[in-house]
């Protein structure tokens, strides 16, 4: 009886792995995500060289972004003065991590996290991160610009907690 069962079993299993092939292969990764990686690469490239107006150029003509307790930041030439002021606030490089890309059509939505690597006193360096979301669009030469871009901060981590004194 046992010997039956499980010949059964086996015998709907294959059956359903003929009827559904997706469930026995591999998932294929979406071409979006390794796109955006390679947009956010060479963004990250762009900034960390101070090429600002390289920086400016990935954004839509009439992109806007919405930096955190700021005005909305319309056009190439704001966009490039935006992230100069915060290349010259000690900004020196970005890290992207992409958590999730979602597409429709001409759009690509990315969310993720950002860190920031900060030039302090010294030889001091400190990191922020962010999260964000970038609304990406395919233009017409069928590249892709970043059409909306807005973050905002994480909290900073919570701190190790201190061991109780012994006694």
């Amino acid at each position: 009886m046992r010997r039956a069962a499980r010949i059964s079993r086996l015998a709907a299993v294959a059956i359903l792995a003929t009827a559904f092939p997706a469930l026995g292969e591999s998932p294929t990764p979406d071409p979006n995500v390794a796109r955006v990686e390679k947009l956010g690469r060479q963004f990250a490239a762009a900034f960390g060289r101070g090429d600002m107006a390289g920086v400016a150029a990935m954004y839509a003509e009439d992109a806007m972004a919405f930096p955190p307790e700021g005005e909305i930041v319309k056009g190439r030439p704001a966009l490039e003065a935006m992230w100069k002021g915060v290349h010259d606030m000690g900004v020196q490089s970005l890290e992207f991590e992409v958590i999730d890309v979602l597409s429709s059509g001409n759009l690509l939505v990315e969310t993720g996290k950002a860190t920031l690597h900060i030039a302090g006193a010294g030889s001091a360096q400190a990191t922020v991160t962010v999260k964000y979301v970038v609304v990406w669009k395919k233009q017409k030469d069928g590249s892709w610009k970043i059409s909306r871009d807005i973050w905002n901060s994480l909290p900073a981590p919570a701190p190790a907690p201190t061991p109780a004194p012994a006694g």
